[in-house]
């Protein structure tokens, strides 16, 4: 038998149960009061509460029945056809039971002439309907359903929400932890409060105490002192030791991706580094995320980041 997830387990019920971004979840308190929802666009990082802040808005303006004013559909698995937007909106917004809502997730996979339909169904069904579009980024969305909904911008959880979050988890399943475990847990999710509650109870299962340790183990990302002392000898300008560093961390088995995360991470948070020298070294670092992510993933872009941070 598996036990629960407890990314389900301890997902928000309510609006008062969000985490982070108090001021959003102060207005959408605010409209759920009027119950007047205008079109909307959730945009934001993964884990930041999109989907569960839209979700509970639904919730509290319709009570517990509000399943069957709710359609959730995922763009990315979905809508990649059009006859399949006409048909599985226009069906819904049919039915005869008072007001509804559209929420589509991850609405900026969706092609232009998908979003195009979208727009007209949109202004079509305007009196009964209103849509909940939630993405990562607004670049993929068009002019015109953009110029329809109100935008609201999710950012970033900090440490502090994080933690505050945590406490809750830590006392129900009675966790042993240390205070390093759990900013340990913060670093490593970088603000994802899904993968926030993954990792800690992979530790959990997986080790029985979150513990500093414990964490890099499981989650396994190149350790923060590791590369703290890489960024060290590149500012003493030693390209020999630095390369030589970043390839033992390479054969290690971690990802071009993880290390380079990693590495802006601890350049963004460390006072070692000078502020001028800082903001050259996230710019190149910020520079070489983009092609590592773009699938440039091999270790001449690491070789190369490493050589223009000593020479800087």
């Amino acid at each position: 038998m598996f036990t629960d997830l407890w990314v389900d387990k301890y997902k928000p019920k309510s609006l008062d149960e969000i985490t982070g971004n108090k001021e959003i979840i102060d207005r959408l308190k605010v409209i759920s009061k009027s119950r007047n929802l205008p079109n909307m666009i959730f945009s934001g990082m993964s884990g930041t509460g999109k989907t569960s802040s839209a979700m509970c808005l639904v919730k509290s303006i319709y009570g517990d029945n509000f399943m069957i004013r709710v359609i959730e559909l995922n763009a990315s698995d979905d809508l990649r056809k059009i006859d399949v937007v006409r048909d599985r909106i226009d069906n819904f917004v049919k039915k005869k039971c008072g007001d509804k809502i559209v929420i589509f997730d991850e609405a900026d996979s969706m092609t232009n002439q998908v979003q195009h339909t979208l727009r007209s169904i949109m202004d079509r069904y305007y009196k009964t309907t209103r849509f909940i579009l939630i993405c990562n980024s607004l670049s993929n969305i068009i002019e015109s359903i953009l110029s329809r909904c109100l935008i609201v911008k999710f950012s970033k959880l900090k440490n502090d929400e994080i933690k505050h979050r945590l406490n809750t988890i830590i006392e129900n399943e009675n966790i042993e932890y240390t205070e390093k475990g759990i900013d340990a847990i913060c670093l490593c999710s970088r603000g994802d409060m899904r993968m926030i509650i993954n990792n800690i109870q992979a530790v959990y299962v997986g080790s029985g105490k979150v513990t500093e340790e414990n964490v890099y183990k499981v989650v396994d990302i190149p350790h923060p002192k590791m590369v703290k002392n890489l960024i060290e000898i590149c500012l003493k300008g030693d390209i020999n030791k630095s390369i030589d560093m970043l390839i033992e961390m390479y054969v290690s088995g971690y990802t071009p991706i993880d290390i380079i995360e990693t590495i802006f991470t601890i350049c963004s948070t460390t006072d070692l580094i000078p502020e001028i020298k800082k903001i050259k070294y996230i710019k190149k670092i910020a520079e070489c995320h983009i092609r590592i992510a773009e699938g440039l993933t091999t270790l001449n872009q690491l070789t190369g980041i490493i050589a223009e941070l000593c020479s800087i």
